[in-house]
């Protein structure tokens, strides 16, 4: 894969990795589904005896009225797939003819709230008829999602759980990032790097970042392995192949797989449905932003076979100066269903480019356009890297095969193979480093003479004294060498594979599941000087570019991981279920081949992170639970290794940051009825070495980290929702219907001193509602995040309140259109959504003012 992945950007991959790996992955792949495929020898005869059979019946409303047009779909519990979909006849009655089995029925229509059975066929039967079927009063669409092997049930889990529906995805903003999409649940806040929320944008969950937030899609772990943080900007526009998501609030080192601090966010992106679909979208809005997207679902193809394909193409200048993206993105897949044996093969990805905008600018910015000192001005769009143009070129490609296999009887199995790869460089302005750290000669910057060097010009760097910061060679190029400009490339080349299995098995009111986890991740990381003005010709050849190839750092790092886990759930009784959790896992870190210092170590972790919690009243109206979990996790490889640093002098420091330790316990309840939801959750996180900023960056903005030797998080989260439908009719709107809902988290962030902890606002709250009528709806969305410290040596940010608003329509006379317009920051306020201190003082990120985007979209 690496023979198009940026190629032309001299970026030089490993040829003793590059192309034996890819070729290795993808031939395992292959191979793993033509050998599971045979197996599923049952379905053929099936197909060859005709001992498929017939279900029929009909959809009607409460009184009895057929409804025409209801869609009936039957999902494959293992896997939550669509195996089959029907629309109902004008007189509501349908037929679909099915492999024997057992499936989850799904019933929905317009208005009314989703019907689900279970239904069980048999071979020997040769019509089935299922018995009344009538829908009710439409329901909250935040139950519709598909709960799986991975996912927690939350009618039943002791789990502090939101759940995101397809329908309530479809009502959100087009032209923004996944973050942008959670932050209206409890707990999340969000902020975006160049302002728009395209690009890089960062989440939150109870003022944890998204490095302390495991997230998966398909179940598959997306936190980088050495860094743990989670490039949302490399899989944007997953959202167009996501059916839903579930968010855990809470640590999930024992029930995910994934060492969660904050929580977990689960997306599930399997767009297979048997119907054949087709769609297109197009779209345009503020900051030049314009975005074209279509799709394609075959639908279901020798009653086995389901193909589908994506593309868009995304393209905006940014809110804030140079901050402009460029994305292609590509999802293909298909899906082979099996009397059994359920087989998905998928892959998505795309290049990107982007201007970078990792630092912030000074508090008074935000209000009023201040002089930077040097003759120029900083306004609230104002971004250090645009006088250096400072870019990025990526591409990460992911590649799954999934594989279901349900014998039938108590037992199901689950099996997962993935593949990532990743490519690519920034570029960006490289005269804040000294001439040491670029192992520049000391004919360009000669040193004060007392710590030595070669001084030969051969581009060694080793002049001057390396240990005093007064000496010439160790200051910044943009002091001793004002007249020089130099663009510096800092390389990643990365691939990761991995196996997950896992087993469920079902008793009488008792299910266990066994998970697995195998992972390995290889990186190579370098840096060198790209582009140079005013270096002599001699030394430029010796220094600069991909010909001379002169590297600055050059290393390569390792992360391997092994878990097991277990998980135990048991009806005690008919109100009482007991969930039990353990996962064991070991992780290794390994630094070799570094180019200059010949640094090399291993660093080893083994964990036991525990859970345990029982339900009261499962599957009620009103229903509680109580959690208790322990969670273990390692530090970043950075946190011990800042190989991009080794020309400054930067040594391995193994025991510098040590795991942290948190004790959670989650008391929670709910009431649900039809049209409404309450609940809320007190939770408690007890730590120990929290893992904390520093107050310092690295040359990518991002913070330092350090142990907190004891630490503690307290809150309460409410959450509510309610149709309004009924209301509004007895006021003479009929037909509208309207939901409205909210959440407030109050929390306490603080270590034992009493000293609050960067980065945690104490209050967040949102209000949204959406109402429909006639093809038209409205979604309004208000946000508030409450004041947040983020240093103790400066002042605390302040709080802000956010405004967003969506209208679409979907014309009767033109079926499969809707026109969109979304409205964002409506009351056009001039919002600081995040702040750190940077290395000339404190910075803040601004959020863009009122911007629009108008799409429209067929399908």
């Amino acid at each position: 894969m690496h023979l198009f992945l940026l190629s032309s950007n001299n970026i030089r991959p490993d040829n003793r990795y590059s192309a034996q790996r890819s070729a290795l992955l993808f031939f395992a792949m292959l191979l793993s589904a033509l050998f599971m495929m045979p197996v599923d020898a049952a379905h053929a005869h099936q197909m060859a005896t005709g001992e498929q059979v017939r279900v029929e019946g009909a959809i009607t409303d409460a009184d009895g009225e057929p409804l025409s047009g209801a869609t009936i779909a039957l999902r494959s519990p293992a896997t939550g797939l669509i195996r089959y979909g029907v629309v109902s006849q004008p007189d509501g009655s349908f037929h679909v003819v099915v492999d024997p089995g057992v499936y989850e029925v799904e019933i929905r229509f317009v208005g009314f709230g989703t019907l689900r059975t279970r239904l069980e066929v048999d071979g020997g039967e040769g019509v089935v008829q299922m018995g009344p079927l009538a829908l009710g009063q439409r329901a909250l669409t935040g139950d519709d999602v598909v709960v799986t092997g991975e996912r927690a049930d939350d009618a039943l889990a002791p789990v502090t759980v939101t759940n995101i529906s397809a329908t309530d995805l479809a009502r959100q903003p087009d032209m923004k990032d996944l973050p942008v999409h959670l932050a209206r649940q409890p707990s999340i806040t969000y902020w975006s790097e160049n302002g728009n929320a395209i690009g890089y944008s960062t989440l939150r969950m109870r003022g944890f970042d998204q490095r302390r937030v495991a997230v998966t899609i398909n179940g598959i772990p997306q936190n980088d392995p050495e860094d743990f943080n989670v490039f949302w900007i490399n899989f944007f526009d997953i959202q167009g192949a996501t059916q839903d998501i579930q968010i855990q609030r809470g640590t999930t080192g024992a029930r995910f797989g994934s060492e969660g601090i904050g929580g977990a966010v689960s997306i599930r992106a399997m767009p297979y449905r048997p119907d054949f679909q087709v769609s297109a979208e197009v779209g345009a809005g503020s900051f030049g932003t314009q975005r074209y997207s279509a799709s394609v679902n075959s639908g279901l193809l020798a009653d086995k076979y389901v193909f589908h394909g994506r593309a868009s193409r995304l393209t905006s200048d940014g809110y804030r100066d140079w901050s402009w993206t460029e994305f292609w993105r590509w999802f293909v897949g298909v899906t082979r269903y099996g009397a059994h044996h359920t087989i998905t093969l998928q892959a998505y990805g795309g290049p990107q480019k982007d201007g970078l905008a990792f630092s912030g600018i000074p508090l008074e910015a935000n209000k009023e356009t201040i002089p930077d000192g040097f003759g120029g001005t900083i306004d609230r769009k104002y971004n250090f890297s645009a006088d250096t143009r400072d870019t990025e070129r990526f591409h990460q490609p992911h590649i799954e095969l999934h594989h279901t296999w349900a014998p039938g009887g108590d037992w199901e199995f689950t099996q997962r193979i993935f593949g990532v790869l990743g490519i690519g460089h920034f570029d960006f302005g490289g005269t804040f480093r000294s001439a040491n750290y670029l192992r520049l000669p000391e004919s360009v910057v000669p040193g004060d003479g007392d710590g030595g060097g070669s001084g030969d010009g051969d581009g060694s760097g080793s002049g001057g004294n390396a240990g005093d910061p007064d000496d010439p060679r160790n200051l910044p190029l943009f002091i001793t060498r004002p007249d020089l400009q130099l663009t510096f490339r800092a390389a990643l080349d990365q691939w990761q594979i991995g196996y997950l299995p896992s087993a469920i098995w079902r008793g009488d009111g008792r299910v266990t599941t066994i998970n697995g986890e195998a992972r390995l991740h290889r990186s190579l990381r370098w840096g060198r000087i790209q582009e140079a003005e005013g270096l002599p010709n001699d030394v430029t050849s010796l220094v600069v570019g991909s010909r001379a190839d002169r590297r600055v750092y050059s290393f390569r790092g390792e992360k391997a991981i092994v878990s097991g886990g277990v998980r135990h759930q048991e009806r005690l009784s008919s109100d009482w279920v007991l969930q039990a959790d353990a996962q064991a896992t070991w992780r290794q870190y390994r630094v070799y081949e570094e180019d200059f210092f010949g640094t090399q170590f291993t660093k080893s972790y083994l964990f036991l992170n525990p859970a345990v919690g029982i339900t009261y009243r499962p599957e009620k109206p009103l229903r509680g639970f109580l959690s208790l979990a322990l969670t273990q996790r390692e530090p970043r490889l950075k946190s011990l290794y800042d190989g991009e640093e080794a020309g400054a002098g930067f040594v391995p420091q193994l025991g510098r940051v040590t795991p942290e330790t948190v004790f959670d316990v989650e008391l929670g309840g709910a009431w649900k009825s039809l049209r409404h939801r309450i609940t809320t959750t007190l939770f408690l996180m007890d730590f120990h070495d929290e893992i904390v900023p520093t107050g310092e960056l690295d040359q990518f903005g991002v913070a330092r980290t350090t142990n907190a030797d004891r630490s503690r998080h307290t809150g309460v989260e409410l959450e509510g929702e309610a149709l309004l439908g009924t209301w509004l009719r007895a006021a003479g709107a009929s037909g509208v219907h309207t939901e409205l809902g909210g959440n407030l988290t109050w929390a306490r962030h603080e270590f034992e001193d009493g000293t609050p902890i960067a980065g945690f606002p104490n209050t967040t709250a949102n209000v949204h509602q959406t109402s429909e009528w006639r093809g038209v709806r409205l979604t309004t969305q208000f946000s508030y995040v409450g004041e947040q410290e983020i240093d103790p040596r400066v002042a605390a940010l302040d709080a802000y309140t956010m405004v967003n608003m969506t209208l679409a329509w979907s014309p009767r006379a033109v079926p499969g259109i809707q026109l969109a317009a979304d409205v964002n920051n409506v009351l056009n306020r001039s919002v600081l959504a995040f702040g750190n201190v940077g290395a000339v003082g404190p910075q803040y990120f601004p959020l863009a003012t009122r911007h629009a985007f108008f799409s429209i979209r067929w399908q």
